[in-house]
């Protein structure tokens, strides 16, 4: 897979000297919580709907002193000679942020101000976004090969405690490298929030049949069937506000064939919602990556029922995708 492949664009990218494998860290201006909520939003503004691309610094940060000798700051530092200045992973990132202290427990917080800290302030990282899906970047190639001496710079030469916002000439740059899904271990936390409010919402009993359709065991294979059904009712209030922005917009019909209802319900009482589907299209990926608006389509019922002939062939062709 590219990254030019992505459903999505990459629209920024962070900087720092540890890698973060489910969660990146942004550090407010103070502890207040005016500034915690400045720094969340101008991060959620930064990478908008995209990825973010993670870039590791050329330099590794020094410690508070008396942890010099430290285990875990030996073990990264050594980590770091290895990745230092190169492009390591693309990630998408939970809109809603969590507090580090939630995600890592109040010991390891601890332990991360105790040893980066500055002053009085124990906030390092503490506006976290949990990472909800990612890609390792095969060959961590170095930023200055990928983006030339004058992209190297215009990003990455000045310090910057926010993300840092991509050019489309930079996002071509990145468009043909190779990238590997890998596993993330918060998206479940990540989701919590919405499994809450998808519970709250009413729900049209035709989305929730329509994707309770699509998203079979078999996609949800290894989830309990508690959280099965909380996967289910998540994806289907995500269809449901993907069907109402297309009812707003005035596109209600076939995304393949382009048959219109209205065309033929004339002064009947029926709706053009009762005579289209909601088809999630990636259901088999699910487990990996949880839906998102961008998964659904609209089609007619033959449409909808060629989809799923078409990927039972592709499943019985490809078993291992």
């Amino acid at each position: 897979m590219l990254v030019r492949d992505l459903p999505a664009p990459v629209t920024a990218s962070k900087a720092d000297w540890l890698p973060g494998a489910t969660w990146l860290g942004f550090t407010p201006s103070d502890g207040s919580l005016q500034a915690r909520a400045r720094c969340q939003a101008t991060i959620k503004k930064q990478f908008g709907s995209g990825y973010v691309l993670e870039y590791i610094t050329a330099n590794f940060g020094q410690p508070n002193p008396g942890f010099e000798a430290d285990v875990d700051y030996l073990r990264e530092r050594e980590e770091h000679r290895h990745i230092g200045g190169r492009l390591l992973a693309i990630h998408r990132l939970q809109p809603n942020f969590k507090p580090l202290r939630d995600l890592i427990g109040s010991d390891e917080y601890a332990r991360i101000q105790d040893m980066w800290s500055q002053g009085a302030d124990r906030i390092r990282w503490s506006v976290a976004f949990p990472i909800v899906e990612s890609f390792e970047i095969e060959g961590r190639p170095s930023a200055r090969q990928v983006f030339g001496e004058a992209g190297y710079r215009r990003l990455y030469a000045h310090p910057s405690k926010t993300l840092r916002p991509l050019k489309d000439e930079e996002r071509h740059s990145l468009g043909e490298l190779s990238i590997i899904r890998r596993e993330v271990q918060n998206a479940w936390i990540a989701l919590e929030d919405e499994f809450a409010a998808a519970d709250r919402s009413e729900i049209d009993p035709k989305t929730l049949t329509d994707i309770g359709d699509d998203l079979s065991d078999q996609a949800l294979e290894g989830f309990t069937a508690e959280q099965r059904a909380k996967i289910r009712r998540r994806a289907a209030w995500l269809a449901e506000g993907f069907v109402r922005r297309r009812r707003e917009a005035g596109t209600l019909s076939c995304d393949h064939c382009r048959f219109d209802p209205i065309s033929l319900i004339g002064q009947h009482n029926i709706t053009p919602r009762s005579l289209l589907d909601v088809h999630h299209k990636h259901p088999i990926s699910l487990g990996t990556r949880y839906s998102r608006i961008a998964d659904f389509s609209l089609l007619c019922p033959t449409c909808h029922r060629l989809e799923h002939r078409l990927l039972a062939v592709n499943s019985s062709l490809f078993p291992g995708d």
